[in-house]
């Protein structure tokens, strides 16, 4: 017989429960997401919900829409963000057949934030407005890639404790294996 992992056995697949038990899923999803409506809070939800690795793939899901629906090429696409042609084609299929979704949260996405390098007025030197502007967006800057910093590092931290937690369970596992066996 196999070797048995923890993580790989699904007794309950979401298809073998009741369709009413799997709207109640899917409802509670969706709202969820809903509720977390600051980006703050919708990085705190996912980061309690996702996995570093689901993290990555649905950011990079997101990243090729926007490439496609900005109108770059598939090739271009591949090369900038290092995933396969078949990725690509599936995120165009998606929005071809029913991105209605992905569309309208692309079209919102704030920009992220830059700072703006206060320009010499020749004769006058550096307005005094400019370099409010300058500080201003420094620090703002400053304090969302903090932000940032924090989230990406509180998610390998997540996948450090998942991973020791896969090993322990995998080893108590076979040990209770043993016994039985």
């Amino acid at each position: 017989m196999g070797k048995f992992n923890y993580f790989n056995y699904k007794e309950k697949r979401l298809d073998k429960f009741s369709y009413t038990q799997q709207q109640d899923l899917v409802f509670d999803l969706i709202n969820a997401f809903a509720l977390a409506n600051k980006p703050l809070d919708a990085a705190l939800f996912i980061q309690d919900l996702l996995t570093e690795d689901e993290v990555k793939i649905l950011a990079k899901r997101l990243r090729i829409a926007k490439f496609l629906l900005t109108g770059y090429k598939h090739e271009d696409i591949v090369s900038e963000l290092h995933c396969s042609f078949a990725t690509v084609t599936k995120v165009r299929i998606w929005l071809d057949n029913a991105g209605d979704g992905l569309k309208k949260v692309i079209r919102r996405l704030p920009e992220r934030k830059q700072v703006s390098i206060p320009r010499k007025t020749p004769g006058v030197g550096y307005g005094l407005p400019d370099i409010l502007a300058y500080y201003l967006s420094s620090a703002s800057k400053k304090k969302e890639d903090k932000n940032l910093k924090k989230f990406l590092v509180s998610m390998k931290e997540k996948n450090a404790i998942d991973r020791e937690l896969k090993e322990e369970i995998n080893e108590d596992f076979r040990k209770l294996k043993k016994r039985k066996g």
